[in-house]
């Protein structure tokens, strides 16, 4: 595709699309199943007591659908307008499906749902295996459509900000001496009446407090109800950095025999009793990464001079800025990925943006085509290794308009990158650099080559959409005619180990990329 969307599938796409980022690959030894039963018991075992200790509190039940989405596949079909930044598999997402309330007729997409003031989600099932990061969260979609339905070629207005902080790989409540693999039960609701019920229900049939989590929904964000009465939601459960790529593949295929969830609603209307905004975890401590300033600078000039001097891409060059990743999406609206509640205010797009990590993005866009001199070098502080973050990545998108991740490099893989280029500086291992090309040469360290083989789905499909073809026979060489193949790096830390939420952006050096290459001309 070029970037045409028809109005056809524009309606079901603009909805939602929920961001964040990548998995990586680790080792690929055989799954263990079944380890859930170290924590004592499954979490399914008891659904149908359940069920029933439901239906003895008053509440109808509707079972609902757990399943994995491949966003990069819906962008290939056409079906979305953009990935929202989310990338090919391994990256891993479950999301829920609900048939639509009585009346309301097709959703705009199967993965939306409205909930009534009074009613409740419910997801029980195990955790996933270990991996560096998971969450759990729902989105703001869109806001009511009055009326409803919409006359044909309406547009949502797409904003999905999230409900309130993720519930994450460290505040999940679960039980055992790990986070991973364990029973949950997870309720989703916007009324204190029905969460008391749902806990007291979950409590009869036999499930302790400690693995009942909470996410509430205000109405303050967005008025809850069906038909033009209520917003729209989607849920979205993300893993990231598996231990084990095939646990997490066998994981998110048996989605359906791990999870199930449930729309639960009150036989009888309750009496309005609204969830509170929730109180979100603070970002910062107040400690930056200043001190390695100085440090930083030293490499920006060591990298200068390595490749003004050896004669490669006979010295043209071009610093990137970094700032918190901002766009104009094809429907000519202003995309900012931070503060998610500004974003709601503002009525400008956050397609999912947590406060679990931060977004920086480079600009302006570059290319990386075949048989040209030309590279990227990207380089800052690991954040992880000053204990600012839990893990941080830089991912390489191509596709300025449905941004296609290409290549990723997380700070494990980090390594002593930086010291080809400060051999004697103390502080060199504080640092990372990276080289991104189209190829690296035989043996080359701290490389990253973004022509890989072909990318293939969870289930060994190609994508529809040839994502390794990075050049485009009409390029343009003016930076400022920017065409569908041109490229861009997006950061992103996570969760700083001492707030549980992602770091203060103003308390991080900020990573940098330089570009190499007859890409950028003087005027």
């Amino acid at each position: 595709m070029n970037g045409n969307v028809g109005r056809s599938f524009v309606l079901v796409v603009v909805v939602v699309s929920v961001m964040l980022v990548f998995t990586g690959v680790a080792n690929t030894q055989e799954p263990e199943t079944n380890k859930s039963a170290d924590k004592g018991w499954l979490a399914l075992d008891k659904v149908d007591g359940f069920t029933k200790a439901l239906d003895k509190a008053g509440f109808s039940v509707q079972e609902g659908v757990v399943e994995y989405m491949d966003w990069v596949k819906e962008t290939c079909a056409g079906t979305w307008p953009d990935t929202a930044l989310n990338n090919p598999w391994p990256n891993a997402y479950l999301t829920l499906k609900f048939a639509p309330h009585e009346g309301v007729g097709k959703p705009l997409t199967p993965w939306v749902w409205q909930l009534r003031e009074d009613e409740a989600v419910i997801l029980v099932g195990q955790t996933p295996p270990p991996a560096a990061y998971f969450s759990y969260v729902t989105l703001l979609a869109f806001l009511p459509i009055s009326p409803w339905p919409p006359e044909e070629g309406y547009l949502p207005r797409r904003v999905a900000p999230q409900v309130g902080d993720a519930i994450n790989v460290e505040t999940v409540k679960t039980i055992g001496p790990d986070p991973y693999e364990a029973p949950m039960v997870y309720i989703i609701t916007g009324h204190r009446e029905t969460e008391q019920r749902v806990r007291a229900a979950a409590r009869a049939a036999g499930y302790p407090d400690a693995i009942i989590n909470v996410e509430t929904i205000s109405p303050a964000l967005g008025p809850l109800g069906i038909k033009d009465k209520g917003s729209w939601f989607f849920f979205a459960h993300r893993v990231a950095l598996p231990d084990d790529k095939d646990a997490l593949k066998l994981y998110l295929q048996e989605a359906g025999e791990r999870y199930r969830v449930f729309r639960v609603t009150p036989e009888k209307a309750l009496a309005p009793d609204p969830e509170p905004v929730p109180v979100l975890r603070v970002r910062g401590t107040g400690h930056t990464e200043m001190d390695l300033y100085p440090a930083l600078k030293r490499l920006r000039q060591a990298i200068l001079d390595e490749y003004a001097t050896d004669g490669k891409c006979e010295g043209e060059r071009k610093e990137l800025d970094t700032r918190v990743f901002s766009t104009v999406t094809r429907d000519g609206r202003e995309l900012i990925l931070e503060k998610p509640y500004v974003g709601l205010q503002r009525g400008i797009q956050v397609i999912g943006a947590t406060r679990d990590t931060n977004y920086l993005g480079t600009y302006p866009n570059f290319m990386l085509r075949e048989g040209v001199d030309e590279f990227v070098i990207v380089y800052g502080v690991n954040h992880q290794k000053t204990g600012k973050v839990t893990y941080a990545s830089a991912s390489l998108y191509s596709d300025k308009d449905r941004w296609f991740g290409i290549a990723t490099q997380y700070s494990p893989y980090f390594g002593d990158s930086a010291r080809q280029y400060l051999p004697d500086d103390p502080e060199a291992d504080m640092l990372y650099a990276i080289k991104v090309a189209r190829h690296c040469d035989e043996g080359e360290e701290y490389c990253l080559q973004v022509d890989p083989p072909e990318f293939r789905d969870i289930k060994g499909d190609t994508y529809a959409c040839d994502l390794d073809n990075l050049d485009t026979p009409d390029w343009d060489p003016s930076p400022f005619d920017l065409n569908e193949q041109e490229m861009f790096f997006v950061f992103r830390s996570y969760l700083e180990p001492a707030t549980l939420a992602g770091p203060d952006d103003n308390e991080l050096l900020y990573d940098r990329a330089i570009y190499f290459g007859p890409y950028f001309e003087e005027p």
